[in-house]
């Protein structure tokens, strides 16, 4: 049996080790993958700090992390057609059934077959295994001029674009993003090429301000230095975003998302909080403000699909976004430690 090596958990809070674990072996309706690129997202940090990730409560440890991933088909089953040994390809972690009750409406992300489509064993490994079942939704072959690092950052790109066409960004629009890290920083870039005239960018650090500035955004504000919401009102004419992406994930910062948004305006709450965590909203923000309130995680095959399109495009820079790359698997614990400490933006294991 074939030997590869791959980051894995094997307790918590993060004990990553590289082990050697087996390759693994693929069925008539799958493929297998030699990953070349896969960049750490801030869900598998929390995982492998909390050990909250279904695939742990499912499975149990070890768990290879790592659901941001690109690489090189290296072997397919005899049933699969459209895929071929070579191509290089952006696999998304799963794919949806299309036949379940949320399938056909259109809501993937409660697919009732879709943990059980999960590349195995994660993108931090040699190979992963993809099903061929459904894979034209989830395996995008590259065109040349779109590298192994760029395409790991597709699946990003679509969570984000998930929200932002969730939430609606009508043409000469006004919007505001709460979070300069890398999640902010693409969907300002998106807000953008929807068509929103202007975009704010809030945080409280001045150096993710100026790096914002430098992807686009029209003006920043720090949130530690002054009242954003204030703030917006006077840049705005006293009306508020026409759009707000909350991109931190805190009751605080929910809350000035809110409170941002011009009355019959809408909010798109992206970040994610813990598990059991509450918000205390005042009333008159939902009743009397008219807001739209949307919530978002994951994405839709055209997501995906479309996020690939954009890149390959140049309209959305995800290679700027890449602030620390690796060039083994060892580095994947030194990247959980940047993120916790909030240095720099993506990081990339490239093999």
């Amino acid at each position: 049996m074939k030997k590869m090596k791959a980051a894995c958990l094997t307790k918590i809070p993060k004990e990553i080790e590289v082990q050697e674990i087996p390759v693994p072996e693929i069925g008539e309706n799958e493929f297998l993958v030699k990953m070349h690129a896969c960049s750490l997202c801030y869900t598998d940090v929390k995982a492998c700090v909390h050990g909250k990730h279904f695939y742990i409560e499912l499975y149990g440890l070890p768990w290879t992390p790592g659901h941001e991933m690109a690489g090189e088909i290296a072997a397919v089953g005899d049933q699969v057609t459209g895929y071929s040994v070579g191509q290089r390809v952006a696999v998304a972690p799963f794919n949806p059934c299309l036949e379940c009750p949320p399938c056909k409406l259109g809501a993937y992300r409660f697919c009732h077959k879709a943990p059980g489509s999960f590349v195995q064993p994660g993108g931090f490994a040699e190979y992963f295994k993809v099903p061929g079942e459904g894979a034209h939704l989830r395996t995008l072959v590259l065109q040349d001029s779109v590298s192994y690092e760029e395409a790991a950052l597709v699946e990003p790109v679509a969570s984000c674009l998930h929200a932002v066409r969730k939430a609606g960004v009508p043409q000469g629009s006004t919007a505001a993003v709460i979070g300069a890290g890398p999640m902010g920083l693409i969907l300002m870039q998106l807000a953008k090429a929807e068509g929103a005239a202007k975009v704010f960018m809030v945080d409280v650090d001045d150096q993710r301000l100026e790096q914002a500035l430098d992807f686009g955004a029209d003006e920043v504000i720090n949130s530690a230095k002054e009242n954003a919401n204030q703030a917006i009102r006077l840049k705005t004419g006293f009306m508020g975003a026409d759009v707000v992406f909350e991109a931190v994930g805190s009751a605080q910062t929910y809350l000035l998302a809110l409170e941002m948004a011009r009355g019959g305006g809408a909010v798109s709450l992206f970040g994610g909080m813990p598990g059991g965590s509450t918000v205390e909203i005042p009333s008159e923000l939902l009743h009397y403000h008219e807001l739209t309130i949307t919530g978002t995680s994951s994405f839709s095959p055209d997501d995906y699909k479309n996020a690939l399109e954009l890149i390959e495009a140049g309209k959305i820079d995800v290679k700027r976004l890449i602030s620390h790359r690796f060039d083994s698997l060892d580095g994947v614990l030194e990247a959980i430690n940047l993120s916790l400490d909030k240095q720099g933006l993506k990081k990339v294991v490239l093999l």
